[in-house]
């Protein structure tokens, strides 16, 4: 990843947590309903992000649109990001 790629993500911290079995129930249903825009949302970090994205739009009585939400979640996330360079570098190859 080039530098000023890497400067557009977004800072990364890592947390331990603990979810319950109906916490990860519940991500299977966000799975689910995100795997219905057509981006590819299979780890639980960008499944709990979006659910926080939601969560707060939610919250705070804003709209949100899933497709929006989904992009931005795969756009920011550092290893799809890595994967779409890497595929662009061997097309244009």
């Amino acid at each position: 990843m080039d530098g000023e790629n890497q400067e557009t993500l977004p800072k990364r911290v890592v947390r331990t947590i603990t979810l319950t079995q109906e916490d990860l129930s519940l991500l299977d249903g966000i799975e689910r309903m995100m795997s219905k825009t057509g981006q590819r949302i299979k780890t639980d970090s960008k499944l709990i992000r979006a659910a926080i994205q939601i969560a707060h739009k939610s919250i705070n009585g804003e709209a949100f649109d899933l497709m929006e939400v989904a992009e931005k979640v795969v756009r920011e996330d550092g290893r799809t990001m890595s994967k779409f360079l890497d595929k662009s570098k061997n097309q244009a190859e």
